[in-house]
């Protein structure tokens, strides 16, 4: 499998700060000392004759003050065990995709095709990055976030997605998508590939095999009718295709967050929603905002660009939706066919693919 490093192309921007750590939970331990006041002995009357005698004895300002004693102890004894009770879901920085799937299918996000990786799979690690906010490398399967996206910022474990704006989750989604395909392309699986897996690694394949690998860039990216033609290497053409998936990927999440408000877990596609959905697909479509991208193989092509962007004739095909709705994101049927159709019709005015025969 090609060992390229694949980036994220968002740029840093805003980002969610995150509340500090849980507390540990404080023990509960019964007092023996207490417990023995009124238990346990033949003596019961006079100890509790002496008890409240002792009482009255003491001063208005030592009774508030064991008062106030006893309710911050109970305060800090609940605002333990709700942190606890909330860091039961945050991701364990030794092992956090357990806790990531568990609040991802909270939220209503997308964990179909996430079940499918090994957990010891993917080593998600953050660093001060100051070009893009997250790189996936497939040589060591490591994910890098910014540490802006880690929790409390603190480089430790991930940040509780419910806390994450729309941007973020939709460029962790981003990083998840590299994840899987590179699990699919993996060498070696604990489990066999499930039967949407092999479909997905099989349209993967053949869509590498031309429409990703003999393609039309634009040199200029702004110039979108000036195009050269490039026939990509293993590298390049696999670059091209993860790019081009995980940047449709991370649309996909980012908007449908913000059709929903961000409450996916109960959300119902209408009418009304979907045409919404069109009309922002179109507007993505037509500005070139879903176009993929590679860094060249050739180290003499990088001192001339560092990137290129493939042409619209070579970007996003409905097929390539369909799956991407459908095998990874278990979208609605009528959600596909609206999606392909905004597809469908924005080719007919493209100039064609080259033809790889």
């Amino acid at each position: 499998m090609p060992t390229l490093i694949k980036e994220s192309g968002v740029m840093l921007s805003s980002f969610s700060t995150s509340s500090s750590y849980p507390r540990r939970r404080v023990s509960r331990k019964p007092n023996k000392a207490l417990d023995s006041r009124f238990h346990g002995n033949d003596r019961t009357g006079e100890q509790e004759s002496s008890f409240f005698l002792n009482c009255k004895l003491l001063s208005k300002k030592t009774i508030r003050t064991i008062v106030f004693a006893v309710l911050m102890g109970m305060s800090i004894e609940g605002m333990a065990e709700a942190n606890e009770a909330s860091s039961a879901n945050r991701p364990n920085p030794r092992n956090p995709w357990p806790a990531l799937l568990q609040q991802a299918e909270t939220l209503g996000l997308p964990t179909g095709f996430l079940t499918h990786i090994d957990p010891a799979f993917v080593n998600i690690t953050f660093e001060d990055l100051r070009t893009y906010a997250a790189e996936y490398h497939p040589e060591d399967h490591r994910m890098i976030l910014n540490m802006r996206l880690s929790f409390n910022e603190a480089g430790g474990a991930l940040a509780d997605l419910a806390r994450m704006t729309h941007h973020d989750l939709a460029l962790l989604y981003h990083e998840l998508l590299h994840a899987y395909l590179d699990y699919l392309y993996a060498d070696t699986h604990p489990t066999p590939l499930t039967t949407t897996d092999q479909q997905v690694l099989g349209f993967a394949n053949s869509q590498m095999a031309c429409h990703y690998r003999f393609v039309r860039i634009n040199p200029i990216r702004q110039l979108k009718s000036a195009t050269e033609l490039r026939f990509l290497s293993d590298q390049d053409s696999w670059e091209v295709m993860n790019e081009t998936w995980a940047v449709f990927v991370g649309w996909v999440l980012w908007t449908k967050l913000e059709l929903f408000d961000g409450k996916l877990s109960d959300s119902t596609w209408t009418p009304a929603l979907i045409e919404q959905w069109t009309d922002r697909l179109e507007k993505a479509v037509e500005s070139g905002e879903l176009l993929g991208y590679y860094e060249p193989d050739d180290p003499e092509e990088r001192k001339v660009a560092r990137k290129r962007f493939i042409a619209p004739s070579n970007g996003l095909t409905p097929q390539d939706v369909e799956h991407l709705l459908t095998k990874v994101l278990q979208e609605p049927t009528e959600l596909v066919e609206a999606s392909k159709a905004v597809f469908e019709q924005y080719q007919i005015g493209l100039e064609p693919p080259p033809s790889c025969e």
